[in-house]
């Protein structure tokens, strides 16, 4: 089976890093941009445009990885589906979050805090958990298994470390996406079922 779905989501993706609508500071995705100025195309736009080559080819990538997975194991046509109610949930979790910031901590840059890139769409992929098996990875002190499925918070954590820039606040509004998309009544269900 090709899967479509993915290799349309890359090409755009592609495509708008050649031939970007808005540069990148354009397209981006804030509380501010959104909430004080209205303008909502950005949560649309900020996915699809990247800051750099090397920031493009990481997240299609894993974009491929990941979206052929699920594409085979539920169709172009779901996986087209969840893939863009993931980008919609994201954005407006990643407004959110980065409101609740500004407003508890008194910084304004949460509120101005502006991100572009499909990695929290990718987060979103792994936190659902349905590209891996939950293998155990380790069993902590307390007994609790940790299993490739959080693995995507050790990411995340380790991203940020490694480059300080990156939206961890729109990487943890991408987890936070999976994990209510995978407990809600939309959720794709086992491969058995399906």
């Amino acid at each position: 089976m090709v899967p479509w779905a993915t290799l349309a989501l890359v090409a755009l993706n592609v495509a708008l890093f050649w031939h970007p609508i808005w540069a990148p500071g354009g397209a981006c995705l804030s509380a501010q941009t959104v909430w004080e100025r209205g303008q909502w195309h950005r949560l649309l736009l900020a996915p699809f445009h990247h800051l750099s080559l090397g920031h493009l080819l990481m997240n299609m990538a894993t974009l491929f990885w990941l979206g052929c997975r699920m594409e085979w194991e539920v169709g172009s046509l779901r996986t087209g589906a969840v893939l863009l109610l993931l980008v919609l949930l994201g954005g407006l979790l990643h407004l959110a979050l980065n409101a609740m910031l500004a407003a508890v901590t008194g910084h304004q840059w949460y509120w101005e805090h502006c991100a572009v890139g499909f990695s929290g769409v990718l987060f979103s992929l792994e936190a659902m958990g349905r590209q891996v098996e939950p293998l155990p990875v380790a069993t902590l002190a307390s007994g609790v298994a940790l299993t490739t499925r959080w693995l995507c918070i050790l990411e995340c954590l380790l991203l940020a470390f490694i480059h300080p820039r990156s939206s961890v606040t729109g990487h943890v509004s991408g987890i936070l996406a999976g994990l209510a998309f995978s407990a809600s009544p939309l959720r794709l269900g086992d491969s058995s079922t399906n």
